[in-house]
């Protein structure tokens, strides 16, 4: 057999090579791998502005007008003092767990240009006001029943907080946090004693 003869023969023998886009496996490889390159993508673009906590949030604070426990309640209302917006709601056990240190918070500081106002979240005024009188909280509870405030805040996490100065910017927020007394010391005490 002539060397020709036995190139011809392992010519024929072998498969046939599939280039490299005509082998399924790499198509679904390559499209998986542009899937994943694009969402990483649009994770890194997007647009979340920073808040002075390191957290997406809201940059400047929105003035909103909501039912409450005890009449209307504007935060407008409380322009010239530092407002503490609390998102909370009863079923959210950060939210119950830090009450007590907001109430605790808001009765050292209400006479020194600080108030608290607690935004529930969506929830049944009675359902509400039934928790607040258990507990004997007695801070200004609002009531968010559509989720548009929290919506406009930019926040979907229970519990949230925004310190809003007395020009009515924003100053400080937790996204999501839950607030402990010593938390509320550290970081508003200080604000409040030099104003």
């Amino acid at each position: 057999m002539t060397s020709a003869t036995q190139r011809t023969r392992r010519a024929r023998t072998r498969p046939a090579r599939r280039t490299l886009w005509s082998d399924p496996r790499a198509i679904l490889a390559l499209s998986a791998l542009l899937i994943a390159a694009a969402l990483i993508l649009m994770y890194l673009t997007r647009d979340t502005p920073a808040s002075s906590s390191g957290h997406p949030a809201i940059e400047t604070a929105y003035d909103f007008r909501l039912p409450g426990l005890d009449g209307e309640v504007a935060l407008a209302d409380y322009r010239g003092r530092y407002v503490l917006v609390n998102f909370w709601a009863t079923w959210c056990p950060p939210c119950r767990d830090e009450m007590p240190d907001l109430q605790a918070y808001y009765d050292s500081y209400k006479d020194f240009g600080f108030t608290l106002l607690a935004v529930n979240e969506q929830e049944d005024a009675a359902a509400v006001r039934q928790f607040v009188a258990g507990f004997g909280f007695t801070f200004p509870v609002a009531l968010d029943l559509t989720g548009a405030v929290m919506k406009q805040y930019g926040t979907q996490s229970l519990p949230t907080s925004y310190l809003i100065g007395p020009d009515g910017q924003l100053v400080k927020s937790w996204v999501p946090g839950r607030l402990s007394r010593a938390t509320l010391e550290r970081d508003v005490t200080p604000l409040l004693k030099s104003s």
